[in-house]
């Protein structure tokens, strides 16, 4: 992910996150098998400068604190880097917690067990994909892709919901197939059915009942719009016009200077390289996507 999304970053910038990503990745899948006492702990250990019992989060807590070191006095992108990377565990730990309470009682893909399900708020799978999840620093690397870099916040912050946005569902929406393979229920798109199945949303199901389908393609629309709005702010298509040399006095060539065309340079290989990351990984089993792709469908 970080070779294929963050091309631009440098090779210490880069590493940091590719060890951290593939800590995270096994923390998560070791909860439940042996970690669980020590994790829980993680947070306050760190908290009140105790030594981390476990070599593990030992080395995750030292790797944090290197990419702390990167950003030097730039107390906000250090907050959207650092912190979600302690918050996840935490947060992993929450998501144990509600997977058994919020799917034992039915199944969202049967119109029958939904009827089972506890209702949901709409903005709760937003709000718990926000706390498991950890698009934050790879947001924050698109406009800190070296120790040296330096990008003037107003010029990006205002798009940072969106990216945001962009980072956690373009993943869900990529992982749903392989987690429908694999049985998995406990994710936003269900969530999320699960919560707009509680209001009585319209879908295209038997007697209109709303399905996972539906809300696969909901989300695929809101991303489509989100990209746009990122695309828009980023002024991507102008930036691109002036590095290919296509853009002339009269089209605003001398409006853009070298940090919009960092910006935008930065995000396209970021945008691109998520979905191409997730298309080529094996993890995700998405050949049949990508040969759709690769076709024009």
């Amino acid at each position: 992910l970080i070779e294929s999304a963050h091309k631009y970053a440098s090779l210490d910038v880069r590493f940091l996150y590719a060890r951290l990503t593939a800590l995270c990745l096994f923390l998560d899948d070791s909860i439940e098998n042996g970690l669980f006492d020590d994790v829980a702990m993680f947070s306050h250990r760190m908290y009140l400068g105790q030594k981390q019992q476990h070599p593990v989060l030992a080395l995750y807590q030292a790797t944090m604190q290197e990419l702390s070191d990167i950003h030097g006095n730039d107390t906000v992108l250090r907050d959207l880097a650092v912190l979600p990377f302690i918050v996840h565990i935490d947060a992993c730990m929450i998501e144990m917690t509600l997977e058994v309470s919020l799917n034992t009682r039915g199944d969202t893909r049967d119109k029958t067990s939904q009827q089972n399900l506890p209702a949901l708020a709409p903005k709760f799978p937003h709000y718990l994909r926000s706390k498991s999840g950890i698009a934050e620093p790879y947001a924050a690397l698109v406009f800190k892709a070296s120790k040296e870099q330096e990008l003037p916040l107003i010029r990006y912050v205002r798009a940072l919901p969106d990216l945001l946005f962009f980072l956690e569902v373009n993943n869900d929406v990529l992982s749903f197939h392989k987690e429908e393979l694999a049985g998995e229920t406990h994710n936003l798109i269900h969530l999320r059915t699960q919560s707009l199945v509680s209001v009585r949303a319209k879908g295209t199901g038997p007697d209109g009942h709303w399905t996972t389908q539906d809300t696969v393609q909901l989300l695929c629309n809101e991303l489509s719009e989100t990209v746009l709005r990122i695309d828009g702010l980023f002024q991507l298509e102008k930036c691109e016009r002036k590095m290919r040399g296509e853009l002339e006095e009269k089209d605003g060539v001398d409006d853009l200077d070298d940090v919009d065309l960092q910006i935008a340079r930065q995000w396209r290989i970021a945008r691109d390289g998520n979905i191409a990351y997730h298309l080529d990984c094996k993890r995700y089993k998405l050949e049949f996507l990508k040969q759709a792709v690769m076709d024009g469908n």
